[in-house]
């Protein structure tokens, strides 16, 4: 009796360990994520909606940083809302033909009569909610595969001024503000790239994707110059921007279960 009462305690244990190892291979993870991302941008040139005039103030490429915020549930669909700083260095597109003038032989000239080394950066943010779906491309990798996703939000951008040699007035406070270009406007995101969801090693997450987004957006100032553009005064117009991204996202869950935690006993 005793041998059989322990055969049967063996195989009950081993029934009951084979389903648990058949739930971690088929269940898939349900939990909160943050991540942090990083990537490059570029843009195609920003075009006046109506007369399609380009206006291409800005050089490619600059850089994306951001925080992610993300809910993946057990049947692989994802819910997000990221926010993102994207900046670039000095690199304003015809600047003295924008700023022509204040400039005088080459440069703005500063209070005390020499260059004013005056250097422009262009500086934006986003805010984006986003739903998508990861698509498992192996049985054994189920919380991992193709990822798809769509998103929409606002955006602001606009020229940063930084004077780095003499005081110059004319770039001083509320009169940047004339040359600055600050826009706002909705914008929609469309992502395509390879989620990664490692159950054993929480450090090892990570989503590499294209992203491209596609803004409209208007001015914010009452006054604009550019002389580039032919503006002198309110700024009416509505501008189209497609901006292309590669972008790597570092995940962290936080939250819920993994398969590891889903048992049937």
């Amino acid at each position: 009796m005793k041998d059989i009462k322990y055969l049967t305690t063996t195989l009950l244990a081993i029934v009951l360990l084979s389903r648990t190892v058949s739930a971690q291979k088929t269940d898939t993870m349900q939990c909160f994520t943050v991540g942090f991302n990083f990537g490059t941008m570029l843009t195609s040139g920003e075009r006046v909606m109506g007369n399609g005039q380009k206006t291409d103030i800005v050089k490619n490429p600059f850089l994306n940083f951001g925080v992610d915020v993300l809910y993946k549930f057990r049947t692989n669909w994802v819910l997000g809302v990221e926010g993102d700083l994207y900046f670039g260095n000095d690199n304003l597109k015809n600047r003295e033909q924008r700023l022509s003038h204040i400039y005088a032989e080459g440069a703005v000239i500063g209070n005390g009569g020499g260059d004013a080394g005056v250097e422009a950066f262009n500086r934006g943010i986003s805010v984006i909610g986003s739903m998508g779906k990861i698509i498992p491309l192996s049985k054994k990798k189920i919380n991992s595969g193709l990822f798809l996703s769509l998103g929409a939000g606002l955006t602001q951008s606009q020229i940063v001024y930084s004077v780095q040699a003499e005081e110059a007035p004319q770039l001083d406070g509320d009169y940047s503000r004339l040359y600055d270009h600050q826009q706002r406007g909705p914008v929609i995101a469309e992502n395509i790239g390879y989620w990664f969801m490692n159950s054993d090693k929480v450090y090892l997450n990570f989503l590499l994707t294209f992203e491209m987004q596609q803004s409209f957006t208007h001015s914010t100032r009452d006054y604009v110059i550019d002389n580039c553009l032919g503006i002198s005064g309110k700024d009416n117009n509505w501008y189209f921007t497609p901006i292309y991204m590669l972008k790597l996202v570092w995940m962290f869950p936080i939250t819920g279960k993994t398969t590891q935690e889903y048992y049937y006993f």
